[in-house]
């Protein structure tokens, strides 16, 4: 009797919460049993010794379990989500649990939050004590989506306790209009013991499949009222994110899958939220703005003033609730507001171009996963920004109306980085590649000079940035007081030589048109010498290839690597000694030569001069994973030679003058002592 009693308290325990409704914060929730077509599973109990993750001493999950229900009338995603702190210091995120949803067209319902301990089941479901606020987590990036968070928190949590949470998120954004695809990883940075996806359309419905990285494939069967996908795994073990990929990679087992569908349809999808709004009359000072730039000679011109008033005078800010988080908003109000997000943007610049007879049309990207995204089977919802894809005396340009104060004409800018896009165009049936332009200015060069002045020394820098670090430094100083910037220009050389003095007022000189920004700096040093009897040491630091030469986070590695943006980079330095001076070093002319780039540094004394060039030319933005080891071989050995010590041998005469200075000044001080 008392085993049934035992076990008809257990079910109580473990029986779904009730169906009611809960407010908070002017949001709403409810509670209530799983939907009807998930199919529930009891979790495990004992994590199985020989499983991966068994002597794991900081997280694992017992499981994840996604069920999706996208027959029509339906539009639900169950989770069960278990998991186990394994130390201390994980309990606080073991006992918060966040969850996300858009209360303008979905519905949270809670299902379970429990505890397992010591062989039993405990609710920790306190409805009453739940919090709904809006912590929107694109809201620094200029975005507000509208998204609401549950917060969870989950009492008396302990180090080996599991935790289960269960909930439906019920509906999802009409404007997607179903256009959308499913996907999980099959690994994580965490030992899984059990993890599956498993969604339902309706019955008939052929699905397409995309899996990366040794993922399986999924499990597909039809019924008489649904064709089910289902992609499971167990005993998973940990996968070490190595870091620094390039954008299009990620290290994953990873599954993809929606119902048949092309790229053309995904455009059909798209074309009516760019409707054609060249006869509509748009804001009087904007239509006296197209008036005159009607008047330029070419179209390059006309695409420049439209992108650059774009760019520049209608700040970013998106606000993405409802159906907005993919319609723009009407071009007239864009530019009577000053602001919008990207998609926004893209339509104000695409109309601003249709009426300076400039061919133009929005072009959807997925800045998450780049030039994988045509691998991908065809979705709306794969993307996350618009551009603007404009042609131009017969040639594509790419142009990104949210970048500001950007330089250079059109076509000299570089948007490769997105990979493969997807004009919104009649007849676009694939995604299109951005090529890099044919010729493209990147380069930082800093030339610094030093010139000794008795015991100080005078240093002069000139730092030139060409392309995207133009752009990159135009912004910087848009954003930032010029006395600000100057502190900071300053303070690196004072960490560098100590006692540091601006001795004139730090110039800027920015040429827009070419793209090329200049910065002047003037400095005294007060004492920068290493001084050993006669011989004086100057140390210098090729900063600028610094930068570009940096080791990964990890230098153990499987993946491809992300590396640097093609282009030019140069450290020049030159010291100029007084007469009688002599350098104490040897010329020298060495190279370091990788797949991917060329380095060079030269040194060449003449008596009381010296001059160093530390220089890097940069030919491919990534590396792939057979040529890792011998690039990384390649960059120490730059590393090794970017701190140079230059030594002069001082006249003994001075030295011995110094000598005596310091004498005098000495007796000095004995004397005002006494």
């Amino acid at each position: 009797m008392r085993l049934i009693l035992a076990f008809f308290m257990c079910l109580l325990v473990l029986a779904p919460a009730r169906a009611e409704t809960f407010s908070n914060g002017g949001f709403s929730f409810s509670t209530g049993p799983a939907p009807s077509f998930v199919v529930e599973r009891a979790p495990q109990t004992t994590w199985p010794a020989d499983a991966p993750g068994a002597n794991d001493d900081q997280w694992r999950y017992w499981r994840f379990d996604r069920q999706v229900d996208r027959r029509p009338g339906q539009d639900i995603a169950y989770v069960d989500y278990i998991y186990e702190p394994r130390s201390q210091g994980n309990l606080g995120e073991a006992g918060r649990v966040d969850v996300e949803f858009n209360p303008e067209y979905q519905k949270l319902v809670l299902h379970r939050v429990e505890l397992f301990r010591n062989g039993q089941w405990h609710s920790r479901l306190k409805p009453g004590e739940i919090t709904i606020a809006r912590r929107e987590q694109q809201f620094e990036q200029e975005i507000s989506d509208g998204t609401v968070t549950a917060l969870i928190v989950i009492e008396d949590v302990r180090v080996g306790d599991v935790i289960r949470v269960s909930y439906s998120i019920v509906g999802s954004n009409p404007i997607l209009a179903g256009e959308t695809s499913e996907q999980t990883r099959l690994a994580i940075g965490h030992p899984i013991l059990d993890l599956r996806l498993r969604v339902l359309y309706p019955a008939g419905t052929v699905v397409r499949v995309h899996r990366e990285n040794g993922a399986p494939e999924p499990t597909i069967s039809n019924s008489g009222d649904a064709t089910q996908v289902e992609i499971a795994a167990s005993r998973v073990a940990r996968l070490l994110d190595e870091g620094d990929y390039p954008v299009w990679y990620q290290p994953y087992p990873l599954v993809q899958f929606a119902p048949q569908r092309s790229w053309a349809d995904v455009v059909a999808w798209a074309l009516p939220l760019y409707p054609d709004r060249s006869t509509v009359k748009l804001p009087d000072d904007l239509e006296l703005r197209i008036a005159q730039w009607k008047q330029l000679p070419t179209a390059s011109a006309k695409l420049q003033a439209a992108l650059r008033a774009v760019q520049d005078e209608v700040r970013y800010f998106g606000v993405e609730t409802g159906t907005s988080s993919h319609r723009p908003r009407e071009p007239a109000l864009v530019w009577q507001r000053h602001f919008g997000d990207c998609k926004d943007k893209a339509w104000l610049l695409v109309t601003l171009l249709g009426r300076l007879g400039v061919q133009a049309v929005p072009a959807l990207v997925d800045t998450d996963r780049g030039r994988s995204v045509r691998n991908f089977v065809p979705a709306a919802d794969l993307f996350n920004h618009v551009i603007v894809r404009a042609v131009v005396d017969g040639a594509t340009v790419f142009v990104d109306p949210t970048l500001r104060l950007q330089g250079g004409t059109p076509r000299q800018g570089d948007l490769s980085r997105y990979g493969n896009v997807l004009p919104v165009v009649a007849g676009q049936g694939a995604t299109e590649e951005i090529l890099p332009p044919p010729q493209v200015s990147t380069a930082v060069e800093a030339h610094e000079h030093f010139t000794v002045e008795g015991d100080k020394m005078r240093l002069v820098v000139e730092t030139e940035y060409r392309g995207v670090y133009a752009d990159s430094v135009r912004l910087k100083l848009d954003q930032q007081r010029a006395e600000d910037l100057a502190r900071g220009y300053r303070e690196y050389y004072g960490k560098l030589y100590g006692q540091v003095a601006s001795s004139a007022p730090l110039a800027v000189e920015d040429d827009r048109e070419r793209n090329l920004v200049t910065i002047r700096e003037s400095y005294l040093l007060a004492s920068p010498w290493k001084t050993e009897g006669s011989m004086r040491t100057l140390g210098v630091d090729a900063r600028t290839v610094a930068g570009i030469s940096t080791l990964p986070t990890r230098t153990e590695r499987h993946g491809p690597l992300g590396f640097a943006v093609p282009g030019h980079y140069l450290d020049e330095v030159t010291v100029s000694a007084p007469a009688g001076w002599s350098a104490r070093f040897e010329h020298e002319d060495s190279h370091v030569d990788a797949a991917e780039f060329t380095y060079r540094r030269v040194i060449d004394p003449e008596n009381d001069r010296v001059r160093l060039v530390s220089e890097i030319t940069v030919s491919a933005r990534e590396v792939q994973p057979a040529d890792v080891a011998a690039h990384l071989d390649a960059l120490r050995k730059v590393r090794e030679s970017l701190h140079t010590g230059f030594i002069f041998r001082a006249p003994a005469s001075e030295d011995a003058a110094r000598r005596e200075e310091r004498l005098q000044n000495l007796l000095r001080d004995v004397m005002k002592d006494h």
